[in-house]
């Protein structure tokens, strides 16, 4: 029984035993299944994901301030600043710190919004807020009212208001060549012109500071800091050139106040050797300090009264506004240029031998020209009779240049259209540039299917568009011994250490006439202005050649439905022609009927580029010469005679193209008509007072305008003033005074000078 027993417990036991290790075998085999997950969360977690999580854990135990890099400087060529970055500071609260020492919030919140001009109240919240550590009031402040901040924390021992350093880009010369510049936006990247196509050079690279901090965003004392330097942008240098700028925006303003110009006005100055831009202008512009505000009062006017018609109605309108005022039209809008265009036509029938400049045309007004449904008008409806080519060019004659064209044949004229670079972008280094709309090759190289309208149309400038810089290209390889340059307006990229990292030079895409053609083109342009309907643009002292241009708007509509004949009237001009340098465009969008001057090219377009000629040429080292002929447009700054003899005084007098006329019988000048260092005309009579004083007398300025040049000298000789003869120089009942420096009624003394500028408004195309 005994031994029955101890078998029975045996087996219990090792019953038992069999079981628990059963039990422990699958405790084990659970484990193990429940570690699995763990195991593979912790080789994702530690293996897989290192990186990753090691730097969110980095960035929650650390904090990093950026350290704004300072943006290149922009250039024009002479050194002058176009764009630069100035110091400014964020203006930021810590609640936490305010509330620590147990800062005056209201106090603060009123000081603050005085010196910010922000509401107190928005202030408050913010400096209340606990949930962050950095609460920013304001950006971008300038130093004098930071270092007021500063001022009021250190007088006050305040706790909770930081100041941290910035930059802001600013721009000397305000709205100067604005839509070339560009501007940057409020994150500091460029945005339109310069600004944005050499962003990557401008901007540079933002350095930071690392410092450790706790769990309640606190910073944390003599731990851990890194600091990663700033690399300033690179400096840009533009061709540009911010006086001739000055000169050519300053011309185009003065011709849209003159014309009542509706729409503004664009205009070009290139050196026709290099490609060189030295100016590019859009009227008008905006001021790039403040590029959100809309510069036009008219508009800004128009959009004062959209609000009330809601928010989104206003918010489009006040977006068409600001692209409109950011818009290069230069590059970017294509226009009909008219008969500036003729100068290519021309161009391209001489290089070709289809005409030569003994080929006859002749002109009754108007013709039906083969392959043409409507009858084709020439601008003077009594025509020009018999012409030749150059008198063809001189006239501006549409037949003849129809007729050009047939000659040409549309293979050939459309062949020559290309090489001009009509068809396609000129490449010029900045954002936004088009290629305007030009015909399909068919429909000028086919006559027999289409007809002649595209081909006769388009050897005249009509029915197509292009860009002003296209037709400023292509006019300059005319000019320049036809070569067709890359335009370009960066000059070189350099460096913090002055180190160059881009220098651009002179690119020729190809030959598009020969040699022998450009000089012959030349010598027409400038007889262009010499005998033909460009006599406005002349300067006294320089030799001009160009190009008239008159073209009505394509497809504008008013609110009716009917086609709004508006007008861009135009003119390119090159100097000097015995070897061109310079080229200038200005085009006038929209002169008003309202004026009463005829619109026109030679009338409008033509004087406003001989003005800025006039300006340019000499600042630009283009020497003067004078025949006999033109020695009443020479410009004589008067000599000091005091002390002189008479006999020394006139010989003096002569050998600056001036005479003299003696007052009284002293031996030696005492005095003289004009003053010493006053400009007058050759040709004009200095009064040498011998032993006397002259009259100290002042008179009122007499009304100009509309006189001609006999006339207007009469009138101020009879005052005893002086004019100075600028613009049109033709002795013509035709050309009459169109402006005057000083206005008519204004009191000045007897032997002021005068400037009257000479235009012949009937001048045509």
């Amino acid at each position: 029984m005994a031994k029955h027993s101890k078998r029975r417990e045996y087996a219990r036991v090792r019953a038992d035993s069999g079981q628990h290790r059963r039990i422990l075998a699958v405790m084990a085999v659970l484990a193990v299944a429940a570690f699995i997950p763990v195991a593979l969360r912790l080789y994702d977690l530690m293996i897989c994901n290192y990186d990753k999580y090691a730097q969110l854990a980095l960035r929650n135990q650390t904090r990093t301030t950026a350290v704004t890099a300072d943006r290149g400087t922009i250039y024009d060529r002479n050194m002058n600043i176009l764009a630069a970055s100035v110091s400014v500071e964020n203006i930021y609260l810590d609640p936490h710190e305010l509330k620590q020492s147990k800062a005056d919030i209201p106090a603060i919140s009123q000081k603050l919004g005085e010196l910010l001009a922000l509401e107190p109240d928005v202030i408050a919240e913010k400096a209340k807020d606990l949930t962050k550590r950095y609460q920013l009031v304001a950006d971008r402040v300038d130093e004098q009212t930071a270092s007021k901040i500063r001022a009021y924390i250190n007088e006050n021992g305040i706790s909770g208001i930081h100041l941290e350093p910035n930059s802001q880009r600013n721009y000397p010369y305000g709205t100067l060549a604005s839509q070339v510049i560009g501007f940057t936006n409020a994150s500091n990247t460029g945005s339109e012109g310069i600004e944005a196509a050499y962003n990557s050079y401008l901007e540079g690279s933002a350095g930071k500071v690392i410092t450790t901090k706790g769990n309640n965003e606190m910073d944390m004392p003599y731990s851990y800091e890194k600091f990663v330097q700033s690399q300033p942008g690179n400096d840009i240098i533009l061709t540009l050139d911010a006086t001739v700028q000055a000169f050519l925006e300053k011309q185009m303003q003065t011709a849209i106040d003159r014309y009542d110009v509706q729409n503004g006005a664009f205009g070009i100055v290139m050196n026709v050797k290099t490609g060189e831009i030295l100016a590019m202008a859009t009227l008008g512009g905006y001021d790039p300090n403040q590029y959100l505000e809309i510069a036009d009062e008219g508009t800004a006017r128009e959009l004062e009264q959209l609000k009330s018609e809601g928010n989104e109605v206003y918010q489009k309108a006040l977006g068409e506004a600001r692209l409109k005022q950011w818009r290069n039209r230069c590059l970017s809008d294509g226009y009909e240029p008219g008969s500036t265009f003729k100068v290519l036509t021309m161009a391209a029938a001489l290089d070709s031998g289809a005409i030569t400049l003994d080929t006859s045309f002749h002109c009754s007004g108007s013709e039906q020209i083969p392959g043409r449904a409507q009858r084709l008008h020439c601008w003077r409806s009594t025509g020009h009779g018999a012409q030749k080519t150059p008198q063809a060019l001189q006239n501006s004659c549409n037949i003849a240049f129809a007729h050009i064209a047939l000659k040409l044949g549309g293979e050939r004229f459309y062949d020559y259209i290309q090489r001009f670079g009509v068809t396609e972008k000129t490449g010029i280094d900045l954002y936004g540039e088009s290629k305007g709309v030009f015909f399909d090759k068919e429909l000028v190289v086919n006559t027999d299917k289409w007809g002649t309208a595209s081909l006769t149309s388009g050897s005249f400038g009509q029915t197509f568009k292009l860009t002003p810089i296209q037709l400023v290209r292509a006019i300059a390889s005319v000019v320049n011994g036809g070569y067709l340059l890359e335009p370009y307006i960066v000059s070189e990229v350099v460096d913090a250490d002055g180190n160059t990292v881009l220098k651009q030079e002179p690119t020729v895409i190809r030959q598009v006439i020969s040699q022998e053609t450009s000089k012959t083109m030349c010598s027409l342009l400038a007889s262009v202005v010499t005998e033909g309907t460009a006599k406005n643009a002349s300067v006294a002292g320089y030799s001009i050649g160009g190009k008239t241009g008159t073209s009505e708007k394509i497809d504008i509509f008013d609110e009716n439905g009917q086609r709004v004949l508006d007008k861009i009237v135009s003119f390119v001009g090159v100097a000097p022609m015995d070897d061109p340098e310079y080229i200038v465009l200005v085009a006038l969008d929209t002169p008003s009927r309202q004026t009463g001057i005829y619109i026109s090219g030679g009338v409008m377009a033509a004087p406003t580029v001989g003005a800025v000629m006039a300006d340019i040429l000499p600042y630009l080292g283009v020497e003067q010469t004078f025949s006999e002929e033109d020695a009443a447009g020479q410009t004589v700054i008067v000599d000091d005679l005091t002390g002189m003899t008479a006999v020394e005084a006139e010989k003096l007098l002569k050998e600056k193209k001036l005479t003299a006329r003696a007052v009284g019988t002293g031996e030696t000048v005492t005095g003289q008509i004009p003053a010493p260092g006053q400009t007058v005309s050759g040709n004009s009579q200095v009064l040498i007072y011998l032993g006397e004083q002259p009259p100290a007398d002042s008179v009122a300025v007499p009304d100009f305008i509309g006189m001609n040049r006999q006339q207007a000298a009469d009138a101020a000789a009879q005052l005893g003033l002086y004019i100075l003869v600028a613009g049109n120089t033709d002795l013509s009942p035709n050309v009459t005074v169109t402006a005057q420096s000083i206005s008519p009624g204004d009191t000045v003394d007897i032997g002021t000078t005068i400037r009257l500028e000479f235009a012949d408004t009937k001048a045509a195309d």
